[in-house]
């Protein structure tokens, strides 16, 4: 009864707690869990129920808050993905494994799709041991240069989710998977992205030659000549109309901003001994300013 008390209470937190399907199917699987083993494993019995519900909302098509799911697991977002992995291979739940066509449909980046398979096949064909393709990562790893080499923008924190590896072994790994494909693969890119060269054939020359003809004949319609005397004649017009108008305007300007002058042909001086006035109680300067 504790059991499914717990349970219905973390369904109701992420949002699960009217889908009786969903509530059912996680307590199914909660009850496959106690039956097996996991060795080393210190997992919380919350934690184990909130795994459940996560994998049973996404055998049943639900969605479900993956930031609420690790904040009530009492997990870290690295540890709750590991834990999350190891319940499902253990309750043998991922019949579905991870491709690059799915991949590059979840991060809608289907047009690199072709060269991440090629580098994928090319890794595989280069490396020194056997690799299980089945594995998330090189799937990741594959997509997510190909994206760099191409210059398409996704988002690195959803695609290391996808890998289910830690942060720290995705930097190694990335570093080794850039030196890789930047040696078999970057002048390929770059010659993809240049221009491409332009290809004119024989055959098209003669149509090029036709077009030209065309325009000169469109060109070369009937057209009247104007005498040289009547055309400097207009033009001499135009300019002595434009140099009145010009002149006109000048000397309305002139007038309008013509400054006013003082009717007093010389400045008032002034004096300050003159305008002072005489006061007895005065001071008597001794040198004269």
């Amino acid at each position: 009864m504790a059991v499914q008390k717990t349970m219905q209470l973390l369904a109701a937190k992420l949002d699960l707690g009217e889908n009786e399907k969903v509530v059912s199917k996680a307590a199914e699987l909660e009850r496959l869990l106690l039956n097996k083993t996991v060795a080393g494993s210190s997992i919380t019995d919350t934690a184990k129920a909130v795994i459940c519900l996560d994998l049973a909302s996404s055998l049943c098509g639900v969605d479900v808050n993956v930031k609420m799911a690790i904040k009530y697991s009492g997990l870290k977002a690295p540890s709750y993905l590991n834990n999350r992995k190891m319940v499902e291979n253990l309750l043998e739940l991922n019949t579905e494994r991870l491709t690059v066509p799915a991949l590059c449909l979840t991060l809608q980046c289907s047009g690199v799709q072709a060269a991440a398979e090629d580098i994928l096949r090319e890794y595989q064909a280069k490396s020194k041991m056997e690799l299980d393709l089945d594995l998330p990562q090189y799937v990741c790893m594959a997509v997510y240069q190909a994206c760099r080499l191409n210059k398409v923008k996704v988002l690195k924190s959803k695609v290391i989710e996808k890998s289910r590896i830690k942060p720290g072994q995705w930097t190694k790994m990335d570093s080794d998977w850039t030196k890789f494909v930047d040696e078999h693969f970057a002048s390929v890119a770059k010659k993809k992205r240049g221009r491409p060269p332009k290809n004119v054939t024989v055959e098209d020359a003669p149509n090029e030659e036709q077009m030209d003809v065309a325009c000169n004949e469109n060109k070369d319609g009937p057209q009247l000549i104007e005498p040289y005397n009547d055309w400097k004649q207009r033009i001499l017009e135009i300019a002595y109309k434009e140099l009145e108008e010009l002149s006109r305007l000048e000397s309305k300007t002139e007038s309008l901003h013509s400054p006013r002058r003082s009717p007093r042909k010389t400045p008032q001086k002034f004096s300050p001994y003159k305008n002072c006035p005489n006061t007895s109680k005065g001071v008597r300067l001794l040198f004269p300013l």
